[in-house]
């Protein structure tokens, strides 16, 4: 059985199949994460179009032998991703997970996110990319359905907006309860062990990107410390959602 089809799609990554011809995985918008092959050498009309972070609408071909790339009209080129280390990594990064979660079991909201953050990324400086980067992950935590409540305290219920603490850490997040907590809440051993501090301009960024518009998250601004504990609290949510170290994280330690 034979089919020819077309899918909203980026292009993730390619690798060598035989000696002329290419291996590329794709993200697309009704199938998820699938596999086509494109035949033709580096001179060809195509390998120009089907190049890492490229999107637009795809054709493919499908017979006994698998999918093969016919065409693909190509919507956005992310040209500055070209001059940009962090940008690489940071597509790379939130490709990967993807990719190892499966789309979180829906490849629309996957694909309309990662869309959504590569055209954003394209459009602003490294700086700007790394928050855009935190709101990426915080948002495709919701996907997969472990994104903790970041309005009130996880044990007492109490929002953290109407509590008023002193000091730089207004809440910890709890690796075993999966949740936030107060100082109240929060006893001296926990404290010292396994919680991540967040201040609470941090709090209040990570409730916004949960509950606003994106344009408006955009025009919030967090310091550099309230960004890192940011950082370090998805990339540690995302590699204990998956069990494993991401190879992007990994090899991007000091870029990303």
């Amino acid at each position: 059985m034979t089919r020819s089809s077309s899918v909203r799609a980026v292009v993730i990554s390619l690798r060598p199949l035989g000696e002329n011809n290419s291996s590329v995985t794709l993200l697309t918008e009704s199938e998820g994460i699938i596999s086509a092959a494109l035949y033709g050498g580096p001179k060809s009309r195509m390998r120009s179009l089907v190049s890492p972070w490229n999107s637009g609408t795809v054709w493919l071909y499908t017979d006994s032998r698998g999918v093969k790339i016919t065409d693909f009209d190509v919507r956005s080129y992310h040209t500055s991703f070209g001059t940009s280390l962090f940008k690489i990594y940071a597509a790379s990064l939130a490709a990967e997970i993807i990719i190892k979660t499966k789309c979180g079991g829906s490849a629309g909201r996957a694909f309309t996110l990662f869309s959504g953050f590569l055209d954003g990324l394209d459009l602003v400086t490294d700086d700007q990319g790394r928050l855009g980067l935190v709101r990426f992950l915080w948002r495709y935590l919701e996907i997969l359905g472990i994104r903790p409540e970041a309005a009130e305290c996880g044990r007492c219920g109490n929002p953290f907006g109407k509590i008023n603490f002193s000091g730089s850490a207004v809440s910890y997040y709890n690796a075993v309860e999966n949740c936030f907590t107060c100082g109240s809440c929060t006893g001296d051993s926990e404290k010292s062990g396994f919680v991540f501090p967040l201040k609470k301009s941090a709090m209040e960024y990570l409730h916004a990107a949960s509950a606003l518009p994106p344009a408006e998250v955009r025009k919030m601004t967090v310091d550099e410390e309230g960004y890192s504990q940011m950082r370090n609290l998805v990339f540690f949510l995302c590699e204990n959602s998956i069990g494993s170290k991401l190879n992007s994280m990994e090899t991007g330690r000091g870029i990303l």
